[in-house]
């Protein structure tokens, strides 16, 4: 026969304990449940640091990229060969600057820092970047000739006719630091 309501002081002792089991967690069960969030959260503070160090790096290589494309905007309508001297000098002449440079070579060898646009105006807020120009002469029938700017196969001084200009784009995060090269492209002039 059952008794509803009726517990023995063991009973009663028994259910009582259970009830307070179930209550909370063990300290095992805090200490373990605290590691695991501390591991979790130092994993998202490391992932989030690598996007943050990844969305600079992009915006650094797209910034290069538009520099770069400042000088070839710069350069397109620039003829080959001087339009005074002709073929006689490499390099700027006496007396030019960035803004009366008039053809492709008076480029050859500028640090433009800070930077310029396609206008040839300075972009001051952007003084980290360097844009290099290195304009080789180079044979319409070999491409790929003269390819070594610190040991050039063909005179800078010699006409071939074609030339390849090359830009490279360098970035410091301080002033002290040494300029890093983050972006490079290059194109082919040719004569005409």
């Amino acid at each position: 026969m059952i008794v509803w309501g009726t517990f023995s002081a063991r009973q009663r002792h028994h259910h009582g304990a259970t009830r307070r089991r179930r209550r909370g967690f063990t300290l095992i069960e805090a200490a373990l449940t605290t590691a695991i969030t501390g591991i979790a959260f130092v994993a998202i503070m490391e992932l989030f640091s690598a996007c943050t160090q990844q969305n600079r790096i992009g915006a650094n290589m797209t910034t290069a990229m538009l520099l770069a494309g400042h000088v070839q905007e710069t350069m397109a309508g620039l003829q080959f060969n001087d339009p005074v001297l002709g073929k006689a000098t490499f390099g700027p002449e006496v007396g030019q600057t960035l803004s009366s440079y008039d053809d492709i070579d008076d480029f050859d060898g500028q640090n433009l820092n800070p930077p310029i646009d396609a206008l040839r105006r300075r972009i001051p807020e952007l003084s980290q970047f360097t844009q290099n120009v290195i304009v080789m002469p180079i044979y319409p029938t070999q491409l790929s000739s003269n390819s070594d700017p610190a040991a050039p196969a063909i005179p800078k001084t010699a006409y071939t006719g074609a030339a390849r200009v090359t830009v490279r784009i360098l970035y410091r995060v301080k002033t002290t630091d040494a300029p890093v090269e983050i972006y490079r492209t290059s194109w082919i002039r040719v004569d005409q």
